[in-house]
């Protein structure tokens, strides 16, 4: 066991030793010669931390704490006590405050690594599933501080897991993240390969700012996992940053966890993190991933007429053959103003009116977060005839003339489609699905009502083999993705604009994490416009409807996707 560093005498100054007195002497009268000299207080040091002082905290060396810790942990019972606790749902997890030791007498370790940290060069991580700052692994860093942790961590900490938790390990990988204000890393569960044991270990040395609560954002968020073993909503349980803490978890195929997004713009949330590995249970089977089924069904025989909905300018012999020349060439064309302006404008206004138990978060969470409307809970409406009309069999023949593919016609064998409305607002995200979630082709249409900027930004892409990282396991900080998967398309939202994009074989796509900043703007802009209003309140006694409904939009926080594909 460490033993705690004891205070040490101060030395005299050379003032002192030369019989001359210090600034600390100034009031106090010289005792005449022969009277006792009273004893001087000797003041101790604050010593200067050194990678040596690295050192875990006492409290988790005694035989007392590991025992009762590793009884409860075996036994998959919760415990809480004075700056430490276990929990045991959604799955088992430590948190150690004050983890390392940081004396009265010796300055900050924290401040040190948080100096480091500042030199050390830095990564941008970019992907589906993530936004944040990178080191490269500690194993191969030269800094005192940052080098002393890593050493601590193969060779105290290390076995401190084996004995708290009774998982055998072998050897350690670490490396240091950055989150400044609106990055995130979405839901996924570490498992890879010999991972046993994820932890995180926290830095924010900052007087005030040592504690972070949910106005920070940045909390480890924990997620349930269901019979299959897929993660849902809501978020059980949530860790806040806190310096100097370690949180540690076994790796399983129920340790689903996200980084929520920091909102702070103070501080960046820093932490040293990674797995501690050891061997492979030989008598483990891998839980084999549940494929989500998308419903595919056959036209609906409907007679709709198309010149009563679409903008007539589509209908147009000519303007088919053309459009039909840009998706062969470019696999994709965004037709703006597709809808009449009368229909366009009756669909928003019906979808800012619909309420809220319409809606249902769609999932599993590491794969997706928005929510869907429930046609069938619709009375015959507005609502109702926009899916008609993106299902009938006059759609399905306006796209083969707009394609060439045989969705109609001769030649056409089962034509199906698949349909959703989404409602899109702050933490909606998809990431990248597995292999065969894009193992054939498809003609995807993506229409936005109410849009607003960077909300539902839709990405295709090829990944390029196995250096996808998988949704599953891309780690806190993992480093196993490739940040260069060739961007075929990006989909920006716009209002009334219908985007037809052809799928092939091995093309995927993901819609970008909406950020909370983006309402930030928005949200200034409708308490200027709410200022607005309230001054002119006594000089104008109706408002105009277009200025009316201008308004409603404005604190309406959710863009619409009407998201179809069509298949031959």
């Amino acid at each position: 066991m460490e033993e705690p560093a004891k205070d040490q005498p101060a030395e005299a100054s050379p003032e002192q030793k030369n019989g001359k007195s210090s600034d600390s002497d100034e009031g106090l009268k010289r005792p005449a010669e022969g009277d006792p000299v009273p004893a001087r207080p000797v003041k101790a040091l604050r010593l200067a931390a050194t990678p040596s002082n690295i050192a875990i905290n006492g409290r988790y060396q005694e035989v007392k704490f590991r025992k009762q810790f590793a009884e409860k942990w075996s036994r998959k019972e919760p415990i809480r006590g004075a700056g430490y606790e276990l929990k045991n749902e959604p799955f088992q997890l430590g948190v150690l405050e004050n983890f390392l030791r940081e004396d009265a007498d010796q300055v900050e370790v924290t401040r040190e690594l948080e100096r480091e940290f500042s030199e050390m060069e830095w990564r941008r991580k970019q992907m589906d599933l993530y936004e944040f700052y990178q080191t490269t692994d500690l194993c191969s860093v030269r800094k005192e501080f940052l080098a002393g942790f890593y050493r601590n961590l193969r060779e105290k900490v290390m076995p401190l897991m084996q004995q708290l938790t009774g998982i055998k390990l072998t050897h350690v990988s670490a490396s240091c993240s950055m989150y400044n204000a609106g990055d995130y890393l979405l839901v996924h569960d570490d498992l890879l390969t010999d991972r046993r044991i994820a932890f995180v270990y926290y830095l924010s040395p900052w007087e005030g700012h040592r504690v972070w609560t949910e106005a920070h954002g940045g909390a480890l968020e924990l997620f349930r996992a269901d019979e299959n073993l897929l993660p849902v909503f809501p978020v059980k349980d949530k860790v806040y940053p806190r310096n100097n803490q370690l949180v540690f978890f076994k790796v399983s195929e129920k340790s689903f966890h996200q980084v929520g997004e920091v909102t702070t713009f103070e501080y960046p949330r820093l932490t040293i993190n990674g797995w501690f590995h050891g061997p492979i249970d030989p008598h483990h089977v891998p839980h084999s991933s549940i494929i989500i089924d998308t419903h595919y069904f056959a036209p609906v025989a409907d007679e709709i007429q198309l010149s009563e909905w679409v903008n007539n300018v589509y209908l147009i012999d000519e303007v088919k053959l053309n459009i039909q020349k840009k998706v062969e060439m470019f696999s994709e064309v965004s037709l703006e103003e597709f809808l009449t302006p009368e229909i366009f404008t009756v669909m928003s206004n019906t979808l800012r009116k619909t309420p809220d138990v319409n809606w249902t978060i769609k999932g599993p969470a590491h794969l997706r977060k928005y929510e869907v409307l429930d046609f069938s809970s619709l009375k015959p409406g507005p609502l109702q005839d926009l899916y008609k009309l993106f299902t009938c069999d006059a759609m399905f023949r306006l796209l083969l003339e707009y394609t060439e593919l045989d969705l109609s016609g001769p030649k056409a064998k089962t034509p199906t489609c698949a349909i959703e409305l989404q409602r899109w607002q702050k933490s909606c995200y998809t990431v990248l699905g597995d292999p065969s979630s894009y193992s054939d082709c498809a003609l995807d249409l993506l229409f936005f009502l109410n849009a607003q900027d960077n909300v539902g930004v839709v990405t295709y892409l090829v990944p390029e083999g196995d250096q996808r990282p998988s949704s599953n396991s891309a780690g806190d900080d993992d480093d196993d993705g490739d940040e260069d998967d060739p961007v075929l398309l990006t989909v920006y939202p716009k209002n009334n604009v219908l985007n037809v994009v052809y799928r092939a074989e091995g093309t995927t796509k993901f819609t970008k994490y909406v950020s909370r900043n983006v309402f930030l703007e928005q949200e200034q802009l409708q308490l200027k416009q709410q200022q607005e209003q309230r001054r002119e309140e006594d000089k104008k006694e109706e408002g105009d409807e277009d200025d009316e409904d201008d308004q409603q939009k404005a604190g309406h926080p959710y863009t619409y996707i009407l998201a179809c594909s069509y298949k031959e």
